[in-house]
């Protein structure tokens, strides 16, 4: 997967100023060993997911990979230091592919993220110390470790922004190499480079040193004018994509494109025939495509010709046209945050799935390699058994050829020794001695090789035939006892196979590979804690200290009822009742009450019951007395008060059809008698993106829900399934 570019850094980094100033940092987490994924909250537009890719990318994402169940170290200290934390600038480094984000709490912290090399994400005190690196290094005089000071790496190349004339002048009078060597070096990277050649008309193999002042004037000009948009922050993001043979070159209809720069190559470069390290290449543009040379790397398609056909599926994400793209398919977008989420993102989804793939393919592999193993061996001893019983059935078939072969070989022994003895039926077996013809070899213990019926067998001369008969014997017996062991394991193994196949499918099948959260537009009451009771009215409650003030001082009205529970840190539930004929039933109020309590600070204590209590609206009063102070989201209640007592802690979620289908989480009574599909919760200790995912899996067959839908109406804190009871 190709790196991002320091002139897409520059696009992502200023339209991640523009978005995240101000911001508040929420959570951190590390999906896999590269990728840290910040969320942020963003104000007036909420939940905002940033993905840092270490030597990859950096850009917002709407495709957030699943949150590891056990975090490493490195997002939990980001959590410590960040959670809370503003966010006060976000800035490119020197037009250098580092990304450095301003955050301020208590104190100062800096976020520095490298994408250059095998990258890096670093944070740093007020003082530029490290405090954790995700990746700890000592390279080319730089010390990436904790407490150490962070040192940038050496400048080089130029500042294409700022280059004046005079420089580019510089530039080529001190290079020893072709001009778009000389300049793809410089920071421009291969496909800049070819695009500026491309642009300008002068011969890019020329020798730096001898271009004239007229090719730099023009080399000059086209530089200037391919970038002139990043000057004026008129991004022209694209994901543009080859135009297949045989497919017509369609209009352009949105996206965004990145490029290999200096320190890297590209993976589309990494895939063309002819290779050379970035710092030494410059890609091919269309026109020049046949002068390609081994010194060059071609990291372009090349145009369509009758006798070339283009290379299939190469796609690239960049902010700014080029001619170089010109024949190519281009989807637009509105940022170029956008264009590279939809870019990688798709290409980091296959990844997670490979990786998770290659894990369980390893672990299954094992007892897949076990189980071989076993039935080779059951096939060895039962193989044994029958070789062994037929050679010590031909030592007596042949008894009277081995007894009169042994009785000559004991003779002998009285005079000569083994080998000697070797030597001479060696020498008999050639000059045709009919006993010495079942003689293959033998050796200097006495130990013989014989020939029967095709069948070699090892016969000892100290020994009798029955005697060597019976070693045979024996070794086929003791195959035939370790074979019932063998099938016990071999059975044992196959069901461990079994087991473990069936965990990887299991396994597979929870990979979340990155769907796309699409942001969908809330109902009023949605922005809001809310169920309708069973009686048809509608019960809203806050979330917050904010939407406890919204609920009373916009909702509340003078027939409604107001509920809260009898705890410090409970939501403020209104009952409305709208156009309802008599008083509010009981049966809404005791309904009411369970969403007062299950979303109160009892659930996170892990209580099973809690009381509330209920007045009229002209009860409830932001107006303190003389000296007191009401915090914001709190109330003072004047007045008697209506106890509902042990109330108990239990919300079902289900989904219903409320001017559309929408999630409900409520009380069971009242979930139950708008749809059949819905479970109950109760406090318990199952972190709640588990218990939502296991929700999401039970009510949301068709997945009309995202896990997002179904965390954000579940109570505050662990939660576990009230079995399958139903109401």
């Amino acid at each position: 997967m190709k790196a991002m570019s320091n002139v897409d850094l520059y696009a992502i980094s200023h339209e991640l100023d523009e978005l995240l100033k101000e911001a508040r940092v929420q959570k951190a987490y590390q999906p896999t060993r590269d990728t840290v994924i910040i969320r942020f909250h963003v104000p007036g537009k909420g939940r905002v997911d940033v993905a840092f890719q270490a030597g990859l990318r950096v850009h917002t994402t709407q495709y957030p990979p699943e949150n590891p169940k056990v975090p490493p170290s490195f997002p939990m200290l980001l959590r410590k230091h960040l959670k809370n934390a503003t966010v006060k600038g976000v800035r490119q480094h020197n037009f250098d592919r580092i990304l450095e984000i301003d955050i301020q709490k208590e104190h100062r912290f800096t976020l520095v993220v490298e994408l250059f090399s095998q990258g890096n994400i670093i944070l740093l005190d007020e003082d530029n110390r490290i405090i954790l690196p995700l990746k700890h290094r000592h390279a080319q005089g730089r010390k990436i470790t904790s407490k150490e000071e962070y040192q940038y790496p050496e400048e080089r190349g130029i500042h294409i922004l700022n280059v004046e004339l005079e420089d580019l002048k510089d530039l080529f009078a001190n290079s020893d190499s072709d001009l778009i060597r000389t300049l793809a070096r410089s920071g421009l990277g291969g496909m800049y480079s070819e695009e500026i050649f491309l642009r300008s008309g002068v011969d890019k193999k020329l020798p730096a040193h001898e271009v004239s002042e007229s090719d730099v004037e023009a080399i000059y000009q086209s530089m200037t004018e391919l970038f002139k948009p990043l000057k004026t922050f008129k991004f022209q993001p694209q994901i543009v994509r080859e135009v297949i043979e045989g497919e017509e070159n369609e209009d352009e209809t949105s996206s965004g494109v990145t490029e290999p720069n200096q320190h890297e190559t590209s993976e589309s470069t990494k895939n063309e025939a002819t290779k050379t390290t970035q710092d030494e290449s410059a890609e091919t543009t269309p026109d020049e495509a046949k002068e390609t040379t081994p010194d060059k790397v071609t990291g372009i398609t090349q145009k369509k010709s009758p006798d070339k056909k283009p290379k299939k599926g190469k796609e690239d994400v960049l902010p700014l046209d080029i001619l170089t793209y010109q024949d190519f398919k281009k989807e637009r977008f509105e940022t170029f945050n956008q264009a590279a989420d939809e870019f990688y993102s798709g290409k980091v989804g296959a990844d997670i799935k490979k990786v998770q793939e290659d894990i369980w393919a390893k672990e299954v592999g094992k007892y897949e390699k076990r189980l071989r193993i076993q039935e080779d061996t059951l096939k060895k001893f039962q193989k044994t058994i029958i070789e062994t019983k037929k050679k010590g059935n031909l030592l007596y078939a042949h008894y009277s050829e081995v007894q009169n072969l042994l009785d000559i070989i004991h003779q002998a022994r009285e005079k000569f020794s083994w080998m000697e003895i070797a030597s001479k039926l060696k020498k008999a077996r050639k000059e045709g001695m009919v006993e010495a013809q079942i003689i293959e070899s033998m050796d200097k213990m006495g130990v013989l090789l014989l020939n029967l019926e095709g069948e070699r067998i090892t016969v000892d001369a100290n020994l009798e035939i029955p005697e060597n008969a019976e070693k045979y014997y024996n070794k086929g017996k003791k195959a035939k006892r370790k074979i019932k062991g063998v099938n016990i394991a071999i059975e044992r193994t196959k069901k461990d196979v079994e087991r473990k196949r069936n965990k990887r499918e299991m396994a597979l099948e929870r990979v979340q590979v990155p769907q796309k959260r699409v942001r969908k537009e809330l109902k009023w009451f949605e922005k809001l804690r809310w169920f309708l009771s069973s009686e048809g009215l509608l019960v809203i409650g806050g979330r917050d200290a904010g939407t406890n003030e919204l609920v009373v001082k916009r909702y509340l009205d003078n027939n409604d009822i107001y509920l809260h529970s009898d705890i410090h840190g409970a939501p403020s539930v209104v009952i409305k009742k709208g156009e309802v004929e008599g008083e509010i039933p009981e049966s809404t109020i005791q309904e009411a009450g369970t969403l007062a309590a299950s979303f109160s600070s009892a659930w996170n204590k892990g209580y099973g019951s809690q009381d509330v209590y209920w007045v009229h609206p002209d009860q409830v009063s932001k107006t303190p007395q003389s000296g007191e102070f009401v915090a914001r989201g709190a109330f003072i209640i004047r007045g008697s008060r209506n106890y509902l007592r042990g109330i108990p802690l239990k919300i079902a979620v289900g989904i219903v059809d409320y001017e559309g289908e929408r999630i409900m989480a409520g009380p069971a009574e009242a979930v139950a008698k708008y749809t059949d599909n819905y479970v109950v919760l109760k406090p318990g200790f199952t972190k709640k993106e588990e218990i939502a995912r296991a929700v999401l899996k039970k009510i949301d067959p068709e997945r009309i829900l995202t896990l997002e839908d179904v965390i954000r109406v579940l109570p505050s804190g662990k939660c576990d399934f009230e079995g399958k009871k139903r109401y």
